[in-house]
């Protein structure tokens, strides 16, 4: 089902926005789930300080969108995901699910990082250091990138909500964005592309290989094989231009023209590039092998 990846400062109001976002799914009728980092087993801020922590707890957020991909829930993924490469990596989990996918973006300035991170309970607190750390570290989203799109940003302050006012009043509008609760989030237009936009499709690098049968590769490699033994041993006696028979090959289908004398360096380079393609496509079905081989070196042999 649908991925949103939200991402931004550390205190920039992400958990408030995706709190929101998730009321709105749910008066929509939409399962969803929220995965954040403080739900991982002995999450502290502080363990931003340290890399291999780091790594862990993007390894478990990973893996928990990737466990919890399903058809009937919205994954909304509440954590920094300020890599642009780790936000990458959870794209092609949600490219595998064949599903929609959209990126939210909580941008205040960086006073205002601060001023949120001091309304926290104590506990919840990043300690200044490793804010600004985290800051300067942060990758924005790049919408020239494909997996940073479609990309809904939330502009983040710590104004309260607005009230109207006359066009005589204007001088007096207050410049700042309102805090995330009163921000403007795009849920209507998120819910709608999440709902009915266009999913991601597989393409050959995340599409899953299949399986092949444990004798597939030795098959493989000896019908080949035995398919050039008879090449050159066939075209010691033959005459340019005349059709020489493979064993094995279906009917019809079975024969090599011969044109000029053959190499074994070139008869195996051709040989190894027919392996590597049959390795996206197992079959041990032996006459199957040798046909489409047969047939690989009348395209190549000119």
């Amino acid at each position: 089902m649908p991925l949103i990846i939200v991402t931004g400062h550390p205190s920039s109001g992400k958990s408030t926005v995706v709190d929101r976002l998730a009321k709105k799914f749910e008066e929509k009728g939409k399962d969803y789930l929220i995965i954040r980092d403080e739900d991982y087993g002995g999450f502290d801020r502080k363990n931003y300080e340290f890399s291999n922590k780091e790594k862990d707890l993007r390894s478990w957020i990973r893996s928990q969108v990737q466990q919890n991909l399903t058809k009937n829930k919205v994954i909304i993924c509440d954590a920094l995901n300020y890599i642009k490469g780790y936000r990458y990596e959870l794209f092609l989990a949600a490219k595998m699910s064949k599903t929609t996918y959209c990126v939210v973006e909580c941008s205040p300035p960086v006073a205002t990082c601060h001023w949120l991170n001091e309304q926290k309970p104590e506990v919840e607190r990043y300690p200044k250091e490793i804010i600004d750390q985290l800051m300067m570290r942060y990758e924005r989203p790049d919408t020239k990138l494909r997996w940073e799109k479609p990309l809904f940003e939330v502009k983040i302050g710590t104004a309260e909500k607005a009230t109207p006012v006359d066009f005589d009043e204007d001088m007096a509008i207050d410049l700042e964005h309102p805090a995330p609760r009163f921000a403007s989030i795009f849920e209507d237009e998120i819910v709608e592309w999440i709902c009915n936009g266009t999913e991601l499709t597989e393409n050959q690098s995340t599409q899953t290989v299949p399986l092949a049968p444990t004798n597939f590769l030795h098959e493989l490699d000896r019908s080949t094989q035995d398919v050039v033994t008879v090449l050159l041993n066939a075209q010691r006696t033959a005459v340019r231009g005349q059709n020489l028979t493979i064993p094995g090959a279906t009917d019809g289908a079975n024969t090599i023209k011969f044109m000029k004398l053959r190499t074994l360096p070139e008869l195996n380079r051709l040989r190894h590039q027919f392996v590597n393609m049959s390795k996206k496509d197992p079959t041990t079905d032996k006459e199957k092998i040798i046909t489409g081989f047969v047939d690989f070196l009348n395209c190549n042999l000119r």
